[in-house]
Parts: structure tokens; sequence; C-alpha cells
């Protein structure tokens, strides 16, 4: 009887030892994978509009993969003094808008809206994602010359240019 456990043993000890050898790599790995995805959420606000009491940003990273009309970005807004809207009972400090704006037919939507209080906590978000090729419903609202957007959307195509050189 103990030398069939002996044997069970030595024949777990080596797969044990496989696995042990193993582990390590598995843990470089995923190491590997977290601080690549760590890398593409960073953000790099350049700013739009500083001029005004409402600071508007545009978030720079991964705008040099957009080589077409489309444009995704992030922008951010700092409200001062801090706005007040309906069915919202904090005061907004800071807005972070994710828009699709497209260069050539010189419209936009709004895909997401995030809202922040004076200590940056989310107090409310809005998911606006549409899954279409409607253009009347996939870009919403025209961008106005002279508009925040229209800022936007030219910061945005500078960036992109200068990053083509």
């Amino acid at each position: 009887m103990c030398s069939h456990r002996t044997a069970i043993m030595s024949i777990s000890i080596p797969f044990f030892s496989k696995s042990i050898a193993i582990f390590p790599f598995f843990i470089i790995l995923c190491n590997i994978s977290i601080i690549s995805n760590a890398q593409t959420s960073k953000e790099n606000w350049v700013p739009v509009n500083t001029n005004n009491s409402n600071k508007i940003y545009i978030n720079t990273i991964g705008l040099e993969n957009f080589k077409e009309n489309d444009i995704y970005v992030w922008v951010l807004e700092e409200n001062d003094p801090p706005i007040i809207m309906e069915g919202i009972d904090s005061k907004i400090y800071k807005t972070k808008t994710y828009f699709l704006l497209n260069k050539y037919l010189k419209r936009y939507s709004i895909l997401q809206i995030i809202f922040y209080d004076v200590k940056n906590n989310v107090v409310k978000s809005y998911n606006y994602d549409r899954k279409t090729d409607n253009i009347n419903y996939k870009y919403s609202s025209p961008i106005l010359e002279g508009s925040n957007v229209s800022s936007v959307l030219l910061k945005c195509v500078e960036v992109i240019n200068s990053m083509k050189k």
C-alpha cells in the first residue's frame, strides 16, 4: 500500500513541478497584458479653448488612428461656475463627452456623457450609442461655425495632421 502511494506521489510531483514552472510564465504574461491595456487607457488632454470660464480639452490618445472622415474623441469641459441640471442632484464641475464627428458632413453625435461633482465623482452618465449607418441618425446634429464643437473638430484635425508628419 505504501509503495502505491509513493508511486502516485512520484507521478504527481513531476506534474506539479511542471505546473509551478509554468506559473511564473503566466504571471509575466498577465502583467504584460495589464500594462499594455493600461497604456491604451492613458489620457492626454490638450486644450481647445481655455479663454472662457468653461475650459475645453480633447483627449488626443488614439486620434492618429482616424484617417477617414469620422473622428471619435473624448472632450473634457471644466465648468466654472458649476452648472446645475434638472434631474441631477449635485452641481456639475466637469463633463466628459464622447463625440462622433464627421469632417466631410460637418455633423456630429454625442455617444456618451459623464457628469462629475467637485470631488471628481461620477454623479450621472448617459449612453447614446447608436448602431446604425443611417446618416440622419448616426450624426444627429450639424456642426455650427464658431461653436465649441466646431473648435473641437478643428483641434482634432490639427492634432491628426501633426501626427502624420
